[in-house]
């Protein structure tokens, strides 16, 4: 008697066949559908569809070598196939061949000029390999054919960017904010382009050091004596956390250790990060009392009513300290100090250990002299900002560790 998976195998036509790998792939069964897709190969080896379709699948399951072979096929026996094309050009990207990705998409794009999808994709790849004028070129493009794609006027504010075109990327980041209000990147991305356009009165309105950063001295929760125990309690916390790692990667911690995200412990485990998130809870509640909803501010047009707290220990030793980034995630962020160095004083004209705001990342055709504002870090203060503001700390020089704790606000969407 025939096994049922050989009378299915054997009873099962070509479409049937289809019909069932391409059924798990919808469902992601990625496993079980390249196991349909084979079967059919065996049948029709040279049907670029299936061949196409067998590619993306075995890219999912991580054999992208495999996938990428597949894929080249596909377009071998239909030289005309723009979406095998597309593919291919999207899983040798994911291999990290980006020049190889860019000739796939260059073909897909004159073989379906109209396909907004292709030219997006295409300008992906130019901007991983600095070609930016091109990803410039191929983003107004795609917006040319599909204007409605938030998605790719922030694509296109940021290529402007780093291609040097600063009034292309205000329009195109101004664009963006229609369909994402408030958005973070492109908020930095938009004050950065106005300080390299001289736009001063533009940019003090975004980014309003005085209006917008809060400091505040924290007082000492339920179970501490002063904030000195509570501060004690905080660093002994942070630097036995088993996540805190040294310059760990994608990262701008420089010669200092950094952990994972505090608030992903649980119960007990959490310790005195228990009582700092409801502090910091506490703070944003006031911040967004004295910080009204203005529908003419980006940034205070709206107040989330729910969020989340990312929140992790930055322990940096001597030289140590944070090169200018922002904070993608977040609607507020903030950092609170637990242990500040003696060497970090008002009276360091070099402001050693201090926290700046307003320096951009270093962008390859910027050369603006940027408006920055210092603040000095006092154990038990906490500084609350726009998570759009970019900010740096200075290295100092001390045997002492200064140990931070920073956070994000994240905005759960309303139901």
């Amino acid at each position: 008697m025939r096994t049922k998976s050989a009378a299915g195998s054997r009873s099962s036509s070509p479409q049937d066949m289809l019909e069932k790998a391409v059924g798990l792939h919808r469902q992601r069964n990625f496993k079980g559908a390249v196991k349909w897709y084979r079967r059919l190969l065996k049948q029709t080896p040279d049907n670029p569809q299936v061949l196409n379709m067998c590619g993306l699948a075995t890219g999912e399951l991580g054999d992208l070598p495999t996938a990428v072979r597949m894929l080249e096929k596909s377009v071998r026996v239909d030289s005309d196939y723009a979406d095998g094309w597309l593919n291919l050009g999207a899983v040798r990207q994911r291999a990290g061949d980006h020049e190889a990705a860019i000739e796939a998409f260059t073909r897909a794009r004159a073989l379906a000029p109209d396909d907004a999808g292709g030219h997006v994709k295409f300008a992906n790849a130019c901007q991983m390999l600095d070609r930016q004028e091109d990803a410039v070129a191929a983003y107004e493009r795609a917006l040319d054919i599909d204007p409605s794609d938030g998605a790719v006027w922030r694509n296109l504010s940021r290529a402007a960017l780093v291609a040097g075109a600063w009034e292309k990327s205000v329009k195109a980041a101004d664009r963006s904010l229609e369909f994402f209000p408030g958005n973070t990147g492109v908020l930095a991305i938009k004050a950065t382009a106005l300080l390299e356009l001289g736009e001063e009165d533009a940019l003090s309105g975004l980014v309003d050091f005085d209006r917008l950063i809060q400091c505040q001295e924290f007082s000492p929760p339920a179970g501490y004596a002063d904030m000195a125990s509570f501060n004690d309690a905080l660093c002994a916390h942070c630097l036995d956390h088993p996540s805190l790692t040294f310059e760990p990667g994608d990262n701008t911690t420089m010669k200092g250790h950094q952990t994972g995200n505090l608030a992903d412990d649980e119960g007990e485990e959490q310790g005195p990060i228990a009582d700092l998130l409801a502090m910091i809870d506490d703070a944003v509640r006031a911040y967004q009392e004295t910080h009204p909803v203005d529908a003419d501010h980006p940034f205070l047009a709206r107040h989330p009513q729910r969020w989340n707290t990312d929140i992790w220990a930055t322990v940096l030793g001597s030289q140590g300290h944070q090169a200018p980034h922002i904070h993608l995630s977040g609607w507020l962020s903030g950092c609170y100090y637990a242990r500040i160095p003696d060497c970090v004083s008002a009276d360091d004209d070099d402001k050693a250990g201090w926290i700046e705001f307003g320096r951009p990342h270093p962008y390859p055709k910027a050369d603006a002299e940027p408006i920055v504002q210092s603040y000095q870090p006092t154990e038990g203060m906490v500084v609350l900002f726009p998570s759009y503001f970019y900010h740096r700390t200075e290295p100092f020089v001390s045997d002492e560790m200064r140990i931070s704790i920073a956070f994000d606000i994240i905005p759960i969407p309303a139901e």
